[in-house]
């Protein structure tokens, strides 16, 4: 994928779980080359990953989505601070920290996953969201801008910056 992009002269490289399936030394190697190639080839880099320490270390803006659908996209800090989407905020409770009380199992997000041959009507993850009411069983809220360059797909996002739902 590296190759194929540093052949072609590519802008922009997509990086669809660079890591996976690769011990911690290789995981290690292969981001500090994509940095190197952020930094010195000036090439942009879509990383897609579900490994948010990965997210943390090396991205500046993070798309959050679920289901098809962008939830939240924020500045990396201002994402791990602030998540203002119950699914953003269930998948920072789901990393292991290693400060934390071992006997305690992970965080899971309850429900299952739909299928996306049957997606819900309204917000896609209200069949397994805490703060689901009748209004995100019913209607999908936009992607909304909640605070500067933070947007989140939410009718409960100012619930979750100390405000009031609209």
């Amino acid at each position: 994928m590296i190759a194929m992009a540093l052949a072609c002269e590519s802008k922009v490289l997509i990086a669809d779980e660079p890591t996976t399936a690769l011990d911690v030394t290789i995981q290690a190697q292969i981001m500090d080359l994509m940095i190197d190639l952020n930094q010195k080839l000036d090439m942009g880099i879509i990383l897609i990953t579900h490994d948010l320490g990965v997210v943390a270390e090396v991205c500046s803006r993070v798309v959050v989505m679920y289901l098809g659908k962008i939830v939240e996209e924020a500045a990396v800090a201002d994402l791990f601070a602030r998540p203002l989407h119950p699914y953003t905020q269930g998948l920072m409770r789901s990393i292991a920290l290693l400060d934390c009380d071992r006997t305690q199992p992970l965080h899971v997000i309850e429900g299952t996953v739909p299928s996306l041959h049957n997606v819900p009507a309204g917000c896609r993850f209200a069949p397994r969201c805490p703060m689901a009411d009748d209004r995100c069983r019913a209607q999908m809220p936009a992607l909304e801008e909640h605070a500067p360059g933070q947007k989140a797909r939410c009718w409960h996002a100012k619930t979750f910056m100390g405000g009031q739902d609209a």
